[in-house]
């Protein structure tokens, strides 16, 4: 579940898609719409496995470049405590 919760968005809807059709082709009593179901499966594994390497190969260098700069680390400015006017 780990690996799953670390894909960035698109390729998770690309995993449930995939997993749609595969359920679609198995579960499809028409052949012709088997075969269509296929089709469209194969299409989506391919585009997955596609962005799967191209995201893989984009995270070091984006990495990098946020650890190049670090922020400072300011303190929370002091504020005055608030003083209820309603005794006045």
């Amino acid at each position: 579940m780990d690996f799953f919760n670390s894909l960035t968005l698109d390729l998770k809807m690309l995993v449930v898609a995939i997993a749609g059709c595969a359920l679609l082709a198995l579960f499809s009593g028409n052949q012709k719409a088997e075969k269509r179901y296929m089709l469209v499966f194969a299409v989506l594994a391919a585009v997955g496995v596609y962005r799967f390497t191209q995201v893989e190969v984009e995270a070091p260098e984006q990495s990098a470049a946020t650890r190049a700069a670090p922020q400072p680390v300011t303190p929370a400015p002091k504020h005055k405590p608030l003083v209820s006017t309603s005794a006045r």
